[in-house]
């Protein structure tokens, strides 16, 4: 992942589109495709396909139909695991490796004007959804004109569409042309359209989402009360999902999509298995003329906990699964029974700044807890208090190094000081500081007092679902008691733990350590509050996006926002690059979060059976494996 690359190919891309046509041949589909088009239920694949569809480069070579990916989800919210396998179609999309194209996808070819105010995208002729109604123009424009600026959906808008907190407007040259204009430069806009966000703008078709709001359908609301749901807002979000994030968008079998796969049985409540069956206008095709994907579709199970998909795993049940299961404590008992299984183990890149982030909320609700938090001096004890030699080599086997969340050194954004502080096992200056800031005071059991005299403690929670983090928090709290400070831990269903995090009435939140690189400037949550997903001050990140229960943050805050306005004010690489670096300095001197090392090496278990499955293929929420890197070309041949 080569970020001065990254950058530098945006840039020149920005000038001159990047059409990719089909080549002239005759087409092919499934097998049982061909029995729908004999009975007439089903257009011809050539009527199904655009006049252009996407032509994909084979990972090893042209594939066979027929069978299921197969693979297991931890909980009834794991929705991003199936957003990783087939919610993965923006406009333009990261090329396989990472390498710094940006490539068509849904659109052949974009234009942007040299401030970075207009971005004009030419899309497929005769494209269609799912359910083979027409893709058009028409629905990017709904997204961006009709849905994003309603704020009863959205009363957060995306921070990656807004300039100076104005939302864009699309409009429609053709059925086969949208402009999108913002009220000034959008720099880092094209980047996000490639990324996951991007993909907000082609999830919805207007024709059929369109019917459940009041806009397009004046009974919308008798529809909404006819189906048990309590307004339109309630039916659409259960018929559409509003967000790429929403479990609701993998809850309802008619909803159209652009993906390989549809939902067939929906992830509801109480379901043991969700499945996915063949997109049969999937509008991409391999080197010889056959329709993607080659895969029937996709069977997940649905299950209470991170070792059941272990050893489901094992017992050669899974044919594809890095999540919950890819983590180094695992590997040796995954060698052990691979021959057996009938699978491997190959090879992730893990984009993260570091495998863990420990987030003290700053705008905790308790007065007092916000300003013991929220004191540096605290934080830094906290940090020092841990041995990391000793996490590293009981949990990551010693494969690891002591870092805190920083860029990577080999990236554009690279900032060692960010990456390097307050490492060192120190605990007798932990508990200097500890005294120092008026927490000096024990209990008859040794904890510290608060000065108001209550006992010092607070909860670490995490998504029960993450199992070595778990393992992290067990240990890491362990010195925080050996300082005296009341330290637990606390694992929680996913779904819980965002409730209780989003609403701000957590302690200390437990996470992953995003900010690779790239993603690092698209995605800021760790090096600034931008977002609810810096946990470390949701009501900061609320205030930003300019949601309900925002708090004005302190001034270092403010700069780090003004400096991301002028990021996405210029095109011009090296100025993004040294505004980046100071918004980064500045995060070396509040020292938001805590970490412990660097990620480890990342694995995937996949059949051998299973082909065209990338190897060394990155992993990042930016680059949401293992989508971008081709799933629709998967096959099966022993």
């Amino acid at each position: 992942m080569k970020t001065r690359k990254l950058l530098a190919t945006v840039a020149l891309a920005a000038l001159v589109g990047m059409p990719v046509m089909a080549i002239a041949q005759d087409y092919h589909q499934a097998p049982q495709l061909d029995a729908l088009v004999k009975e007439g239920k089903l257009p011809p694949v050539e009527k199904r396909l655009p006049e252009n569809p996407r032509v994909e480069d084979m990972v090893e070579r042209v594939g066979v139909y027929g069978g299921y990916q197969t693979g297991g989800l931890v909980g009834g919210n794991d929705r991003n695991a199936l957003a990783k396998l087939t919610g993965y179609e923006p406009l333009m999309a990261w090329d396989r490796e990472w390498s710094g194209k940006i490539i068509p996808n849904v659109a052949t070819s974009y234009k942007a004007s040299d401030d970075a105010t207009t971005f004009t995208f030419e899309l497929r002729k005769g494209m269609k959804w799912s359910n083979g109604m027409d893709f058009t123009a028409e629905d990017i424009a709904f997204m961006v004109n009709d849905v994003l600026p309603d704020d009863k959906l959205f009363p957060a808008k995306p921070a990656w569409m807004l300039v100076g907190g104005k939302l864009p407007v699309a409009t429609v040259n053709s059925p086969t042309s949208v402009t999108i204009k913002f009220s000034g430069p959008n720099g880092l806009f094209l980047m996000n359209v490639a990324g996951v966000f991007g993909t907000q703008l082609t999830l919805m078709s207007k024709q059929y989402c369109g019917q459940f709001m009041p806009k397009f359908n004046p009974d919308a609301e008798k529809l909404a009360k006819d189906a048990g749901d309590a307004s339109w807002i309630e039916h659409l979000t259960n018929k559409c999902g509003l967000e790429i994030e929403q479990v609701q968008r993998w809850r309802n079998p008619d909803m159209p999509v652009l993906g390989p796969w549809k939902i067939k049985d929906p992830y509801v409540s109480g379901a043991t298995q969700v499945t996915f069956e063949r997109n049969p206008y999937y509008w991409k095709v391999d080197p010889a003329g056959n329709q993607l994907p080659y895969l029937d579709g996709a069977r997940y199970s649905v299950n209470s906990d991170v070792q059941t998909v272990l050893l489901a795993a094992i017992a050669g049940k899974i044919n594809y699964q890095e999540r919950h299961i890819g983590v180094n404590q695992n590997r040796p008992v995954l060698n052990e029974g691979a021959d057996k299984g009938g699978y491997e183990l190959i090879d992730r890149i893990t984009g993260q700044g570091a495998d863990t982030s420990f987030s003290f909320n700053m705008t905790h609700k308790d007065p007092e807890m916000r300003k013991i938090f929220g004191n540096k001096d605290f934080r830094v004890a906290m940090s020092i208090a841990i041995d990391r030699k000793s996490v590293i080599d009981a949990i990551y086997l010693g494969l690891t190094q002591p870092k805190q969340v920083a860029p990577n050194e080999n990236t554009l954004y690279a900032n060692d000081r960010l990456a390097h502080q307050y490492l060192d096992y120190d605990p007798d200056k932990a508990n200097k500081l500890l005294d120092s800031i008026g927490l000096d005071k024990k209990d008859a059991d040794g904890f510290r007092l608060r000065p108001d005299g209550k006992r010092l403690t607070f909860t670490v929670i995490t998504p029960a679902a993450l199992s070595n983090w778990g393992d992290v928090a067990e240990l890491v709290i362990r010195y925080w008691q050996a300082v005296g400070v009341d330290a637990r831990f606390q694992s929680m269903d996913r779904t819980r733990f965002y409730e209780v995090k989003n609403n701000n009435d957590h302690d200390v939140a437990l996470w992953t350590g995003e900010g690779y690189g790239v993603d690092a400037l698209l995605d800021p949550r760790l090096y600034m509050p931008v977002s609810i997903e810096s946990n470390y001050a949701v009501a900061w990140g609320k205030a930003y996006l300019k949601m309900q229960g925002g708090e004005e943050p302190p001034e270092p805050v403010k700069k780090q926002w003004d400096l991301y306005n002028q990021i996405k004010g210029t095109t011009d690489q090296t100025k993004q690059t040294a505004l980046f670096q100071q918004i980064l300095d500045i995060a070396a001197d509040q020292f938001y979060t805590i970490a412990i090392s660097t990620p480890p090496a990342g694995f995937a278990v996949k059949a051998k059976n299973l082909h065209n499955v990338m190897n060394n293929a990155p992993t990042s929420w930016v680059y949401p494996s293992p989508a971008p890197s081709n799933t629709e070309q998967w096959f099966i041949q022993n």
